[in-house]
C-alpha cells in the first residue's frame, strides 16, 4: 500500500488536473482544497492520538478517508455530490492499488458519509466516521476563520474595521456558538477555539470603541 504522502500526491494531482483546487463559491481565492484536505488529515491524527476511547479505532482507514474525503470535486462542482464522487475516486484508486476489499468498503463508506453531519446523533455511527466529521469541522474554524473573514472582507469594494468586526461576529463566532463535537479531545479543541474567538472579538470591540 502507498504511504499517506503518496496518496496525498495522488489527490493533489487529481484536483489540479480536473480544476478542483479552488473554491468556486464566493470570492475566496486564498482557499485551496488540497490544503484543507491536508489539514483535516492532521486533525484526524490529533484526534486519534488518544488512548481513552472505549472501542478500537481503525486508524489507517480514517486517515486514508481524510486524504480522499474532498477529492470528488474533481468530478463535480455540485457540493451535494462531492462526497459520493470522492468515494468513486477512492474506489478506483483502491482497486488499482489492490486494497483489501473489506477495508476498501469501509473507507469508501467513511468518505461517502462524511458530509452527513446528522449522523453525529445517530446511534451506531462508527467512531471513525465521528472522528472524520469532527476533523472536517475543526478545520477553518477559530483562528483560521478569523483570518478567512478578514481576507474575504479585503476582497470587497467597501472595506472597514467595523464591517470586518461584524463579519467575524456574524459568521465565525456564530459557527462556534454550539459545540457539535462528540469525542473528548475534539470537544476540548472546540472549547479552546470558542474562547479564542470570544477574546479576540472582545478586544477588537474595545479597540474599535464598539464596547467600553
Amino acid at each position: 500500500m502507498d504511504t499517506f504522502d503518496d496518496m496525498f500526491v495522488f489527490v493533489k494531482q487529481c484536483l489540479s488536473e480536473n480544476d478542483g483546487v479552488a473554491t468556486k463559491i464566493g470570492y475566496f481565492p486564498f482557499r485551496k482544497r488540497s490544503e484543507h484536505i491536508w489539514r483535516v488529515f492532521q486533525w484526524v491524527k490529533r484526534l486519534i492520538d488518544d488512548d481513552n476511547f472505549d472501542v478500537a479505532i481503525d486508524r489507517d482507514s480514517v486517515l486514508i478517508a481524510a486524504l480522499f474525503h474532498d477529492v470528488g470535486y474533481t468530478l463535480s462542482l455540485v457540493g451535494a455530490q462531492h462526497a459520493e464522487n470522492s468515494a468513486v475516486v477512492f474506489n478506483r484508486y483502491a482497486i488499482e492499488k489492490k486494497f483489501d476489499k473489506e477495508k476498501q468498503a469501509f473507507i469508501s463508506y467513511l468518505i461517502q458519509n462524511h458530509s452527513q453531519k446528522s449522523l453525529f446523533d445517530v446511534g451506531g455511527t462508527p467512531l471513525e466516521l465521528i472522528i472524520l466529521m469532527e476533523a472536517d469541522l475543526l478545520d477553518e474554524t477559530g483562528a483560521m476563520s478569523i483570518v478567512w473573514d478578514c481576507m474575504a472582507e479585503g476582497g470587497q469594494d467597501e472595506q472597514s474595521f467595523a464591517k470586518t468586526y461584524n463579519k467575524i461576529n456574524s459568521f465565525s463566532h456564530k459557527t462556534l456558538n454550539a459545540n457539535p463535537m462528540k469525542t473528548a479531545k475534539a470537544k476540548e479543541f472546540w472549547v479552546k477555539k470558542q474562547a479564542l474567538l470570544q477574546e479576540f472579538l472582545d478586544h477588537l470591540a474595545v479597540d474599535l470603541a464598539i464596547k467600553e
